[in-house]
């Protein structure tokens, strides 16, 4: 027979996966009924006590991060050391130390259900039904139970296809499978990893770098001891910079040299790796980004990040002396390069489209197309931005054609535009001053805000005259 204990805190989590509202009539329904069963209703009601007396009592209740159920509260803490090298997207092949954040919840479940269901149960037994509790030691000693569990598996999966191929079935697929092996790697090494954070600065820059550097010694003791590898180390100091050519320098000083041959000779070179594979994601993930709004804005994010990282790392070294970092590097250019110019290489026509107002005999009748004018307005703001990348990129003669097709279209366009506002002719003049707003915003960007405002100074004098048009 179950003990006691385990019992009600299986049905603990069971009734807090309930809503309020069923968790309160099963309480009611148990209250109400006499009847006896294998299971006594006097342990479902002793089990869910707390949670009746939170629901009843909310003026009581405790602060909403005590308030959490215990299987959550364990969840979040069996994680907590990942948290330095979590990422929102799913990373490809190559980078080290991002972990996908949205992998987590489907691990967790096959980890408490399918790999450690019994250590998993003990944790749940625990529960102390205070929500004030300290969940650590707990969560400490069942990660410990799982992930030896989950290392044995993965050591398995590493030599025998089949294995792997099975657990990657299981998990969710090859992506899920990588994000596995980093988080076990993390896991099992938490006090290794909390040690090197622990004497990390939360933010690294140069200076850190330079001699004499505390970091460089804190670093050079954690490769000798052998506590982690030189990869997650390098993850670890970028987890702790916004410039993640800090790693760069930082092997610079390991190294004793800042000759790029030396340094890549080296057995810091990984530090240099970790920044060209920087690189590499920001150029690869600004490819694949969508049109929508919030995908444009993560595109100049990515433009601006690869820019800084490449400008930055030739300031340090010389990258073309190393082959294998200049091709790299090369690499990582073309497919930024390509990427930005599918998007400026219609700009002209993008602006023409989105200026245009339908007329039929004369009459305005369409509508102002405001998502042809988001389109035409990123596309400029692109083509403008990209201009002061030349010399991370290789798109200048791409820029150049661009900017002039832009001014002559934009020029052209424009100038119809105020004709037709001028003429009075339009039955629907909002149309048209809608479209004379948009060329403004995109002279503004275009030709600079003196432009821009001798425009709007005559769109003004012609909206104050009445419409000429009749009948």
């Amino acid at each position: 027979m179950p003990e006691p204990g385990l019992v009600t805190s299986k049905v603990r989590a069971y009734m807090e996966s309930l809503s309020p509202t069923a968790r309160a009539m099963l309480v009611r329904s148990l209250k109400a009924s006499s009847s006896e069963g294998d299971l006594p209703s006097d342990i479902i009601l002793a089990a869910v006590a707390g949670l009746a007396v939170e629901e009843a009592e909310p003026a009581r209740a405790a602060p909403p991060a005590a308030q959490e159920p215990w299987s959550v509260r364990i969840e979040a803490a069996f994680f907590a050391p990942l948290a330095p090298f979590l990422c929102d997207d799913v990373p490809g092949g190559g980078f080290t130390g991002r972990i996908a954040r949205a992998h987590l919840p489907g691990l967790w479940t096959w980890i408490h259900r399918d790999v450690a269901s019994d250590s998993w149960e003990r944790a749940l037994s625990a529960d102390p039904y205070d929500g004030t509790a300290d969940v650590a030691p707990i969560t400490r000693k069942f990660r410990r139970e799982a992930i030896g569990r989950v290392v044995d598996l993965l050591r398995d999966a590493a030599t025998d296809p089949k294995v792997r191929q099975k657990l990657t079935g299981q998990i969710g697929g090859e992506a899920v499978y990588r994000t596995l092996v980093d988080a076990a790697y993390v896991l099992q090494n938490e006090a290794a990893f909390a040690n090197l954070l622990g004497q990390l600065p939360q933010n690294i820059t140069t200076f850190d770098c330079a001699e004499p550097s505390r970091i460089a010694d804190v670093v050079r003791v954690s490769i000798e001891q052998v506590q982690m590898t030189t990869e997650w180390i390098a993850a670890a100091i970028l987890a702790r910079t916004a410039n993640p050519v800090v790693a760069a320098h930082l092997a610079c000083r390991l190294a004793g040299t800042t000759d790029p041959r030396l340094v890549a000779g080296s057995r810091h070179a990984v530090f240099v790796d970790v920044v060209l594979a920087q690189l590499e994601r920001h150029a690869a993930a600004a490819a694949g980004r969508g049109t929508d709004e919030r995908a444009r804005a993560a595109f100049f994010t990515d433009l601006r990040a690869y820019h800084d990282i490449a400008r930055n790392l030739a300031l340090l070294f010389s990258v073309e002396s190393v082959s294998a970092w200049f091709r790299r590097l090369g690499a990582a250019k073309v497919v930024m390069s390509d990427a930005v110019t599918r998007r400026i290489d219609t700009t002209a026509g993008l602006v023409r489209r989105a200026l245009r107002v339908e007329a039929s005999n004369g009459d305005y009748v369409g509508r102002f197309d405001t998502d042809a004018f988001d389109d035409a307005e990123f596309a400029v703001r692109l083509s403008i931005e990209a201009r002061a990348f030349t010399e991370t990129l290789a798109i200048n003669e791409v820029i150049a054609r661009t900017r002039k097709q832009v001014e002559n279209t934009l020029e052209v366009v424009a100038e119809k535009l105020m004709a037709d506002l001028k003429s009075g002719q339009a039955r629907d003049r909002q149309v048209v001053v809608e479209a004379v707003d948009a060329a403004i915003r995109l002279a503004a960007l275009v030709f600079g805000e003196d432009y821009a405002a001798t425009m709007r100074k005559s769109r003004d004098n012609w909206l104050a005259r009445p419409s000429t048009r009749t009948g």
